[in-house]
């Protein structure tokens, strides 16, 4: 009983922490999946199926995917539980876990996604990609399914993998992007915890050609070269985050703070377009910090 009550805790804290990362504004790792803690079993602390966790922070993303120019975001978080079933905030998406929690080894997740995606709507950093003009934020619909195990080094790790299938539900883009996410999180006691994170997405013809192609009206606009790419593999991704708690509160209840570094790399014809190659960059980073309350 008392390692069951455990590692419910420790799922209260991890959330749904086989939800997918986004780095930048698009794929940007908020605290929401950095929550990740558990205390020891012999700590018989009491199963709460009810909680919620609120944050904000500051981010330093690209201006557009595929930028050399970086620019400072807010980064809210909404995170929680009612009667076992978890809700949260990743990146511009809200993700809700229709499965309910219990208290085994395996747990399985599953439910609806819905979000926009603001690439390239505001504060584009280069003139020649700003003369391209901006973009309508898309909203994006889908679901995901994932499963996360407990208990590989020690009683309280968790390994954890998921896929996510979105739609735009307008017509900026017209496509889907599929994500693929595995994290391992490690708490290391009750204050502290760590996370791995590595991912990928995988996007259509419409997602492509919208956010890196070039078509001739937009080359003669802005002196790019045209450029027509299709579908596929678009990038890779690593990321590491932490939560410290902060006076004698834990991870569990009280403030923390939180930090979170991420790399990520466009690949093919995503880093051969004009946008990344002529005047941005394949190789992009992200770096948020902010402080979080945990109810």
């Amino acid at each position: 009983p008392l390692r069951s009550d455990a590692v419910v805790q420790q799922r209260r804290l991890v959330g749904l922490s086989a939800v997918r990362y986004e780095p930048g504004m698009f794929r940007i790792v908020l605290p929401a999946l950095l929550l990740a803690a558990a205390a020891p079993a012999e700590a018989q602390l009491p199963v709460d199926r009810n909680a919620i966790t609120l944050g904000l922070g500051v981010g330093a993303i690209p201006s557009y995917e595929g930028s050399d120019n970086y620019r400072v975001i807010p980064a809210p978080l909404i995170r929680g539980r009612v009667g076992g079933f978890g809700f949260n905030t990743v990146g511009t998406h809200l993700y809700v876990d229709v499965v309910r929690d219990l208290t085994g080894r395996v747990d399985v997740q599953a439910g609806p996604v819905i979000g926009v995606n603001p690439n390239r709507t505001a504060a584009i950093g280069d003139r020649r990609v700003r003369a391209l003009g901006a973009l309508d934020l898309a909203v994006e619909g889908g679901g995901y399914v994932g499963v996360t195990k407990t208990g590989l080094a020690t009683p309280f790790d968790s390994l954890s993998a998921n896929v996510s299938y979105q739609r735009d539900l307008g017509s900026v883009h017209d496509s889907f992007v599929l994500r693929p996410q595995i994290g391992y999180t490690r708490p290391l006691n009750f204050k502290t915890a760590l996370r791995v994170g590595i991912d990928a997405e995988i996007v259509g013809d419409g997602y492509a050609q919208t956010y890196f192609g070039v078509d001739a009206a937009g080359a003669a606009r802005s002196g790019l070269r045209a450029y027509r790419l299709g579908g596929g593999l678009k990038d890779v991704g690593l990321t590491f985050a932490a939560q410290h708690a902060l006076g004698r509160g834990t991870l569990l209840k009280g403030w923390s703070l939180f930090g979170i570094v991420g790399y990520n790399r466009l690949l093919g014809d995503f880093a051969d377009s004009p946008l990344v190659r002529d005047v941005g960059n394949p190789n992009t980073f992200l770096g948020s910090i902010g402080i979080a309350r945990a109810f």
